[in-house]
C-alpha cells in the first residue's frame, strides 16, 4: 500500500528464463546483474525467472556476469500482452569448464561472432518430417525424443548431398515438442531422408579478440572431429581433437 492506503498494482512488463547453452539447465544466479533501460532491476525468483514489473516498453536489457558472456537486446510488448523470453547464455572467460572439454580457441577482430557445428556421429538431431522453404519457411519440426528445451538454440542443417547447410536459429517452441518457429526462413528445402542436423555453439571475441567455444560432444569414442567454422559470411570446414583445446586461425 502506498501513504494513503492506496494498493499499488504490478504489472507484469518483461519475464526471462534463463539457461547455461553449455549445461542446457536453467540459471538462478544472484550473481547475475539485469537491468532494463539502465535501471531497471527485475525481481528474481528462486525457479530461475527474472521478472520486470511496470516497465516501459519497448525496453533495451543488458545480462552480465563473470561466467558468461554479456548479452544485449531489446523487448516490446506482444500484442499489449509480458513478453516471456528464454534467453541461453554462453560461456565467457571465467566459466568453469569440465577437464577434457573440447574447445576451438583463438583471435579475432573483437566483437567478431565465431560459430561451431560439430559433426558427431551420435545423430541425435534429425528431421522429423520435410522442411519447404517456400510452402512453410518459418515452420519446421525435427526429432527432439528427450524433449528438450529448444529456443534459442542454434543449429546447422544438412542436406544429404553435402551441397546445401545453413545456420539456423530457434524462435518458438511448440511445448517440449519438436515443432519449431525459426528465427529466419531457410534459403532451402531440406528432406526429411538423408539430411543432417548438428547443434552449434557460438561465442564473441573479447575486447583483446580471444575467443574460446566450448563444444558439447557427445560420442566418446570419437578422436577427431569435422567442424564447420563460420565467421560472418564466411565458413570453413576444420578438423579438430576431441578432449582438447583446438587453435584455429581466422586468416587461415
Amino acid at each position: 500500500m502506498n501513504g494513503r492506503g492506496e494498493h499499488v498494482r504490478h504489472r507484469v512488463s518483461l519475464v526471462l528464463e534463463l539457461w547455461d547453452d553449455f549445461t542446457d539447465r536453467p540459471i538462478s544466479d544472484p550473481s547475475i546483474v539485469i537491468t532494463a533501460s539502465g535501471l531497471i532491476r527485475p525481481l528474481r525468483k528462486e525457479d530461475g525467472f527474472y521478472v520486470f514489473v511496470n516497465c516501459p516498453m519497448p525496453v533495451h536489457v543488458e545480462i552480465r556476469s563473470e561466467r558468461y558472456e554479456t548479452e544485449k537486446f531489446d523487448a516490446g510488448m506482444q500484442d499489449g500482452k509480458a513478453v516471456i523470453l528464454k534467453k541461453r547464455l554462453r560461456p565467457g572467460k571465467n566459466y568453469p569448464l569440465p577437464a577434457g572439454t573440447t574447445c576451438v580457441t583463438g583471435c579475432a577482430e573483437p566483437g567478431t561472432v565465431i560459430e561451431v557445428a560439430a559433426e558427431e556421429s551420435s545423430g541425435l538431431w534429425r528431421l522429423f518430417s520435410d522442411y519447404h522453404s517456400e510452402k512453410l519457411p518459418e515452420s519446421m519440426e525435427i526429432f527432439n525424443p528427450y524433449e528438450k528445451q529448444l529456443e534459442g538454440r542454434r543449429f546447422f542443417i544438412l542436406d544429404k548431398d553435402e551441397k546445401n547447410g545453413e545456420f539456423f536459429e530457434v524462435k518458438q517452441q511448440e511445448s517440449r515438442s519438436g515443432k519449431i518457429v525459426l528465427e529466419k526462413a531457410l534459403k532451402h528445402s531440406y528432406k526429411k531422408a538423408g539430411t543432417k542436423i548438428y547443434e552449434c555453439s557460438m561465442a564473441r571475441a573479447d575486447r583483446d579478440g580471444n575467443f574460446t567455444i566450448p563444444l558439447k560432444i557427445r560420442a566418446r569414442d570419437e578422436k577427431k572431429i569435422l567442424c564447420r567454422i563460420r565467421e560472418g559470411e564466411k565458413v570453413r570446414s576444420v578438423q579438430i581433437f576431441t578432449g582438447q583445446q583446438n587453435k584455429w586461425n581466422p586468416a587461415e
